[in-house]
């Protein structure tokens, strides 16, 4: 029997839209297809995918291994591996949803204690997560992230056709939310207050939402800002690859995959020196400070104007990349799985 066999995937996460989780999980499950997979017929949101999750999810585990990749897991099952993204709905309920917050701060000190290990995607969700819930070092494994091999450099004539088609000539890509952790009031802030940008030169702000823009202090899009909304995820390569600098005022990530895939498209970064983005960006990401659109203004104007600059840090963020592999991610997380499984009763 393979081992395989003993071992099945909560992968609810999977009929959600795609975020960083989702990548995740897909990724890892693309290099071991072999892996069971269960899930609900239909996506059950809220309340009724959380009651699928606690009540019929442990009577189809058995005394298999669960692995839950998505931050979740029913609390019946203590033969299961947690991957904990992040601690965000702990340390900032308020960014949240009531009802959606109240839930994780129930369920998620109870699980994390309760499961049999716990994987994480960065040494410092890792540390969190042993402070937080005083777990011990062996509990707990940080596996990294990586960036798709699609997301690579261009060639120049690739980079303008999807520019024209866009109709976007020299930009600076934001992608993100307007949601409060990513912080995109700064960029707002900064961009409105940079008096010497150059003229060509726009933001462009792929997932945003503008009908909800006043929800972060803007009554209306300020000048020389494009919202192109959501991005298909297959243009994502071509829309980091043609941009002068990407930009990640996330003030809390787990991981944050963004900045990795822009460096690995060759397109300089910026973002700041919150939580784990310092770590995933190394020394080829320009960090400036979450409260401050000076610092932020400062780094565009770098690398906008500097083009010495500008290449230095593309060499460094494609050697950054090249540190991080989903080969190396599933390989890892398929050992930890290997090894609580034979613990399985």
């Amino acid at each position: 029997m393979s081992a395989s066999n003993e071992m099945v995937v909560n992968a609810r996460t999977l009929l959600q839209p795609l975020t960083g989780v989702q990548r995740y999980t897909q990724e890892i499950l693309n290099r071991h297809p072999d892996l069971p997979r269960v899930a609900p017929a239909v996506n059950p949101e809220g309340l009724k995918g959380h009651l699928w999750e606690q009540l019929q999810l442990p009577g189809l585990v058995g005394k298999k291994l669960l692995w839950s990749p998505g931050n979740t897991g029913p609390l019946g099952v203590p033969h299961q591996v947690l991957t904990l993204h992040d601690l965000a709905t702990l340390d900032h309920p308020e960014w949240f949803d009531k009802k959606f917050a109240l839930w994780y701060g129930f369920l998620l000190p109870r699980l994390v204690r309760r499961v049999r290990h716990v994987l994480t995607v960065s040494q410092h969700s890792r540390q969190q997560i042993l402070r937080r819930f005083g777990l011990p070092e062996d509990r707990v494994t940080a596996i990294p992230l990586a960036a798709d091999p699609r997301f690579r450099p261009h060639s120049a004539a690739q980079t303008e056709a999807y520019r024209r088609k866009q109709q976007l000539e020299r930009y600076v890509l934001a992608v993100g939310s307007l949601e409060p952790r990513k912080n995109m009031r700064l960029l707002f802030e900064a961009w409105t207050a940079w008096k010497d940008r150059p003229e060509d030169l726009v933001l462009a702000v792929a997932g945003g939402a503008g009908k909800v823009f006043s929800s972060i202090g803007f009554a209306e899009v300020p000048a020389g800002v494009r919202l192109l909304g959501r991005v298909p995820d297959e243009e994502l390569p071509l829309l980091y690859a043609g941009a002068e600098v990407f930009v990640f005022p996330s003030l809390y990530e787990g991981f944050g995959l963004p900045p990795l895939e822009a460096m690995a498209c060759g397109t300089p970064v910026v973002t700041t020196r919150c939580t784990s983005l310092p770590e995933v960006v190394g020394d080829a990401g320009v960090l400036c400070e979450a409260d401050d659109p000076n610092s932020l203004i400062q780094a565009l104007r770098a690398l906008t104007s500097d083009a010495d600059h500008r290449n230095h840090k593309i060499q460094q963020g494609l050697q950054q990349a090249q540190r991080f592999s989903w080969e190396h991610t599933a390989q890892a997380t398929w050992q930890v799985l290997l090894e609580q499984s034979r613990r399985t009763i």
